[in-house]
Parts: C-alpha cells; structure tokens; sequence
C-alpha cells in the first residue's frame, strides 16, 4: 500500500514537468516487470487507482488507467496454476457478452461504441479477474482497506478544492481536456460551482462513490477497529459522510437515506420503530440546517444561482431525457438500441445538434439499461445485481464474514436506489468500475463461506 501510494505521488509530481507518453513509458516498463509475477498486487492497485482515471492520448486514441482491467489478465494468466473459476451468474454475463458484440456491430459510430463497450465488457471480465485472485479472508479484507484508503485521498483532495474554491492541478491531470471521436465529451467540463468533485468527473458520480464506499469503512470499523473511537477506519468513514454531504447531491443523500431506512426496518425488527424515529429526527435536524444553517446560500441561489429555476430546469431536462429514452427503448424492446448507441440519438433529439455523440444519457440506471440492453439485458443486470444484495443477506449471520457481506449488499442496495436518479452507478469510468469489483467480491465473500462450511463439516467426525 505504501508503495503504491508512493508511486502514484511520484507520476502526480514527474507529471507537471514531462511529456504523457515519456512518463507513461518511464512508469510502465518497470512496474511490468515487477507485477507480472504479482498478479494480486496489481489487481490492489488497480483498487487504489479507481478514481485516479488518468487519461492520456495516443495520437487520437485516448487511453486511460481503466485499461488495466485488460492488462492485469496477462500476469494471472502467465502464474495460473489451479483451473479457472467461475461465476454463477456465467449463462447471464454471457447474454450481455452477446449483447455487447451486437452493440458494435449495429453501430453508426464505431469509435465511441467500441470504447463503451470495452468499459462494459471489461468490468464483467473484472468480476472473473477477483473471483480467482481474491480467494482468501485476508486478501479480501486487502482490498477493502485499499479501497477505503484510495477513497480517503479522494475525500481530501476534495476538502483541498473547496479551500482553494477551483477544481486543482490534480483534476486536470486526472481528466484533461482531450477531444477525439472516442469520447469528444471529455474536452468540456463544468465551471467550479462549490460542489466537492475532487479527481470525479461530476460530484454526481462522487457522492454514489462516497455511498458506495461509506459501508465498506463502517464494516472495517466494526471487524478491524473492533469499534473503538480511536480507530483510523471510523474517521475515514466519517471523512466520506462529510464529502457526501459537500457534494450537494440530493439523489446521493436520499439513496442513502432510503436504503439505511429498508436495512434498519428489515434486520432490526425489535428496535425498528425507534430507529426509524431517530432517522426522521435527524433527516428534520439536517433539513433545518440545510435551510437556516451554513448551508442557506446554497438555499437562497447565492451560490448556484435561482435554485428554484435551477430545480425547475432540472426537472424538466430530466422528463425529457426520461421520456425520449422511453421512446427510444419501444422501437428496440428486446434487445435495445446497443450500448453507444444512445448518445447519437440523443444528442441530435434532445439538443437540435449533429451526430457528434455529444448528447447526453437519460441519467436513469433503469431506462439507460433499457435502452442500451433491452429487457433482455436489464433482466440479466438485476439478477446480478440482486443474486449479490441477496448473498449479503443470507451471510449476514456469518461469524466471520457477516459483517463484509451486509456491508457489499448495503452498497450495492444503494446504488439501486441512487440509479433511480443517476446513471454513473453503472456506466461511469469510477462508480460504475467499483459497482462490478463489488459484485465481484460478494461473490467472493460467498465463495468462502461455502468453503468455510465445508471445511468445518470435514472437520466434525461422523457418529455414525
């Protein structure tokens, strides 16, 4: 973990002064060399590396850090020793894998297509990667620590920008102003608008991060931290509920809010009405805040403008975009339009421009899966999605991975819910690679539960 922090401060640092491709080439060669026996160590860094997306150009080509999910099955297969695992869900990602060749194939762009479908396609390949690299209790637990740590550099780095009110040199880095006809929607960005985002692409994204992430602290607080206030891992997590909250993402807040709401009503049935009291007491001390506290500017359109007119223009280009995507889906109701294939349509619908991808998407997991997969794939997707909350259910009474398992199925609950509003919880660079590695690990948490059982069964003599 140490190393690879150092690392990654030493390319930040060579990076202001040298040429992309020379740095790339300078940290690339020797890191080869030095993970292609490590198989594990890489998929950690990759971990690490979630939200620090670099991105940079080969000639028109942009190439970003995410491409490791590719690489990394070059040094676990050159080290392979045992079979290959599977998951269950094989005969589903398969579908999708279909789906996916399909997209290409019926595509009028087949740039922009073939990246989004290389990001799809190598977050379901993620899930193979951890389910034969991550099959112990402690390698598990490695990589939620490095998961919690990436994600504590992300909140500070967050708390930085709003000090020095600008998004920062680190920013920039991350996410450089690049067009190409890949992704020519990268050379435009927002204007700071006193929102954490940090190293994210939009404080969208970094708020279902945070919520993504904020149980994964909480269940390294109650195992490794065995709940003492001391404990690094409980202020790590306290650090992503205050990002969280600068974020200004309602849909963010409200997903947490409904999903704590559901556990809370589900698994404490003794206490469930008290604690469902205490919830709407503090969501009324919050609000109250939000209105008559620091916050009231935001409140008033200071700080954003008429936040009113600004709801109302939100809104109404959200019903649009929701209802067009709605259309969209009913001339393609099987198996959609094809993954890339959207944003052609919708940027010359929704924003009277030429073909040039530059529209946007329905920020709507449900409709997005919709309209990219069909009902065909969006069934294929919830299976997943909800085969993993399940799991973490079913394990929760695990004396020695309960904890892990609820957290996993916490989190990807609240993507669910946030994906009502927002549909960087799938498809994004940064939340929608962490969804899949969580899925992956849920996976993987039942995997040694059951071998755990196992073991202890061989362990009991037979009376008999």
């Amino acid at each position: 973990m140490a190393a690879a922090i150092a690392l990654f401060a030493v390319v930040v640092a060579t990076s202001l002064f040298y040429d992309p491709i020379v740095l790339v080439c300078a940290v690339a060669i020797p890191c080869s060399v030095y993970f292609i026996s490590r198989p594990f160590e890489l998929l950690l860094l990759m971990a690490f590396l979630i939200p620090f997306n670099f991105v940079f150009t080969v000639g028109e080509i942009p190439i970003a850090l995410e491409l490791l999910k590719i690489v990394a099955w070059v040094p676990f297969l050159v080290n392979r020793r045992d079979s290959l695992r599977t998951s269950r869900y094989n005969r589903y990602f398969i579908v999708l894998a279909g789906l996916l060749v399909l997209s290409v194939v019926r595509s009028p762009t087949l740039g922009f297509t073939i990246k989004e479908v290389v990001r799809f396609g190598s977050n379901l390949g993620l899930c193979y990667l951890v389910l034969n690299l991550v099959d112990t209790r402690e390698k598990l637990f490695q990589v939620l620590r490095v998961l919690a740590v990436s994600t504590f550099l992300v909140a500070c780095y967050g708390f930085y920008q709003f000090l020095i009110h600008d998004f920062g040199a680190l920013f920039w880095l991350v996410n450089p102003r690049v067009s190409t006809n890949f992704a020519p929607q990268r050379f435009t960005f927002y204007a700071w608008r006193e929102r954490m985002i940090s190293v994210l692409t939009s404080e969208m994204e970094l708020g279902h991060y945070f919520n993504l992430c904020l149980p994964i602290g909480a269940a390294l607080w109650l195992t490794e931290g065995r709940r003492r206030l001391s404990s690094k891992w409980l202020w790590i997590s306290v650090t992503f509920l205050a990002g969280l909250l600068l974020t200004y993402t309602f849909a963010a807040w409200l997903a947490l809010a409904t999903t704590t709401t559901l556990f809370v009503v589900l698994l404490d049935k003794d206490r469930r009405w008290k604690l469902l009291l205490s919830e709407a007491t503090t969501v009324v001390v919050v609000a109250l805040a939000v209105v008559y506290g620091p916050l009231r500017p935001m409140v008033e359109g200071k700080v954003f403008g008429s936040s009113m007119a600004s709801l109302g223009f939100d809104l109404f280009t959200r019903f649009r975009m929701w209802f067009f995507a709605f259309e969209t889906w009913l001339s393609h109701p099987v198996l959609g339009v094809g993954l890339g294939n959207y944003q052609n349509l919708s940027g010359v619908v929704n924003y009277e421009q030429t073909a040039d991808l530059s529209g946007s998407s329905p920020h709507q997991i449900y409709l997005y899966l919709l309209v990219n997969f069909g009902i065909v794939g969006t069934i294929c997707v919830l299976i997943v999605l909800l085969g993993s909350i399940r799991t973490g259910f079913r394990l929760r009474a695990d004396a020695h991975l309960g904890v892990i398992a609820l957290a996993l199925a916490f989190a990807l609950t609240t993507n669910m819910i946030g994906g009502f509003g927002d549909d960087s919880t799938m498809f994004s660079a940064h939340a929608g690679y962490l969804v899949w590695l969580l899925i992956a690990l849920s996976e993987c948490v039942r995997n040694l539960a059951l071998r755990s059982e196992t073991s202890l069964a061989h362990a009991i003599p037979n009376p008999l």
